[in-house]
Formats: structure tokens, C-alpha cells, sequence
């Protein structure tokens, strides 16, 4: 039997099975919009995704939900911090490797486009879902372009998948990288920031989260048109942090207008 966070743990019935509650519930609580789904190719593809809420990432299973009941002929795996195979419990950690979940291992990712999968990944990693709520409308990748090397090698299109609103779950008043550096986090947990949060039912915290009660915000992804891994990296790795930017901002402006009871289109 395969071990939480290799190939092969994966279980297409499994997913069949409980997609569609999580969806019901996940979409029901955070009045989640999806949309962008016809974008997405035939075939294996590497999905680049910005993702918020600190340990929960609530935006990452929004879209999770979606795509495993859309009827996509292409299973989907996910990149995942080592943190979800050693440090949640056995049978959480196993039931998110049956619904996807894989380790963020570019070998792995790599076996699995091979072998016919989408890979979902998150290049700012914890800089990302634990970026200050000062900072929740920015795209951080914190200089990682590995997944444009991923892309190419495979011969398969990168994917932007954009999410807005899952920063408003909690609000992380710091994220700590530089005490994360100072404790050696990075060499000796894999983990580049130690955030400071404010949270259910935790109040002020400083560290990485046990879970928290996530606030009912609204939550929109969008899937937008793949972009071609070939040529500089630097540049492929520009044109879709700049397409996943413009897409955030407008969101964004989109979100506050609609609290001010303005429509989308007005000036």
C-alpha cells in the first residue's frame, strides 16, 4: 500500500464519493464562485495557483471541490507541504492523499504528469498563504519559477488559477519570516514563515496554526487561459505572475465594490 504523500494514493471512487459533499458545504459556507473551467486543456497540465488562510487554505479546497465534480476527464493532483503527511493526524493526512494531495516534490510532479495527471501546485508556498492581510492582494511567489522548468520539461501549457477572498478566513497581522529564519525553520521544517494571526477560536496567535474556525467570506477562483512554458523562464514566470495579478486586482476592486452596493461596471 502506498504511504500518505507518494504516487499512487490517488482513488478516483474515493473522490466520486465525498467531492460533492465537500463541495455542497464548502460552496454553501463561503459563497464560493468558480468559473474558468473551459480553459482548462485535455490532458495533463501544471495549474499555478495563489492561495491565502494560512493552514487551511480554504480558497486551494474551493477549487478542489469544483474541479473533482466538474466531470474533468484528467485527474487532478495537488502539491502539498510536507506538514499534511507528518504533522496531521494518520487518517486526515490519508484521506487527503485518496483526494489528491501528493508532496511538493518536483520528481513527483514530474512522475505524475508523465503518468497523465494535472499537477496543481502553489509556488509561494507558506509566503503566500501566510502573507500579512495587508498584503492579501498580492500574487507571492517569493522569486520561485521552478514550476515554469516543470512545465517545459513535461511538454505540457501552464494553467493561472487566481483566488480571492480566503485571507479574510483569519487575518495574519505578520508573517514572520524573518523569526522563521532566525529559528532555522526553513532548513529544519521546510516552513518560511512563523506568522502572527488573529483567528477562531484561537485570538492572537504567533506560529503555525492547529486549525482554526474560518470566518464566512466569500471566495472566487478563476481558471484563466493556459499560457506556454516555452521560452526564458524568467519571462514565461512574468507573464503568468502579471496575468494572475491583473486577475487579483480586478477581483479585488470587484469584491469592494460590491460591499459598497456598487455593481462591477460602474467608475
Amino acid at each position: 500500500m502506498s504511504t500518505p504523500g507518494e504516487l499512487g494514493m490517488y482513488d478516483p471512487a474515493f473522490v466520486a464519493e465525498h467531492a460533492p459533499w465537500l463541495r455542497r458545504g464548502l460552496f454553501r459556507y463561503f459563497r464560493a464562485d468558480v468559473s474558468g473551467l473551459e480553459h482548462l486543456p485535455e490532458g495533463p497540465f501544471v495549474a499555478v495557483g495563489n492561495h491565502s488562510g494560512a493552514t487551511l487554505i480554504p480558497d486551494t479546497l474551493v477549487w478542489l471541490a469544483e474541479y473533482h465534480t466538474a466531470g474533468r476527464s484528467t485527474p487532478l493532483l495537488t502539491l502539498a507541504h510536507d506538514q499534511l503527511f507528518t504533522a496531521y493526524p494518520a487518517p486526515l493526512s490519508r484521506a487527503l492523499a485518496r483526494l489528491g494531495a501528493v508532496r511538493a516534490c518536483p520528481s513527483l510532479a514530474r512522475r505524475a504528469l508523465d503518468a497523465g495527471y494535472a499537477v496543481q501546485l502553489y509556488p509561494g508556498g507558506d509566503y503566500d498563504a501566510c502573507r500579512s492581510y495587508a498584503r492579501r492582494d498580492e500574487i507571492v511567489f517569493a522569486g520561485r519559477r521552478g514550476y515554469v522548468d516543470l512545465a517545459r520539461e513535461a511538454g505540457v501549457p501552464l494553467v493561472p488559477v487566481v483566488s480571492h477572498g480566503a485571507h479574510a478566513a483569519l487575518f495574519v497581522l505578520w508573517d514572520g519570516a524573518a523569526l522563521a529564519e532566525a529559528l532555522d525553520l526553513p532548513r529544519r521544517l521546510r516552513l518560511a514563515t512563523f506568522p502572527l494571526s488573529l483567528s477562531l477560536p484561537w485570538g492572537l496567535w504567533l506560529g503555525p496554526l492547529p486549525g482554526y474556525w474560518p470566518l464566512p467570506t466569500r471566495i472566487t477562483v478563476r481558471a484563466l487561459p493556459p499560457v506556454s512554458p516555452e521560452g526564458p523562464p524568467d519571462e514565461v514566470d512574468a507573464r503568468v505572475r502579471d496575468a494572475m495579478q491583473a486577475e487579483l486586482t480586478r477581483l479585488a476592486l470587484r469584491a469592494r465594490r460590491e460591499r459598497r452596493g456598487r455593481p462591477e461596471s460602474a467608475p
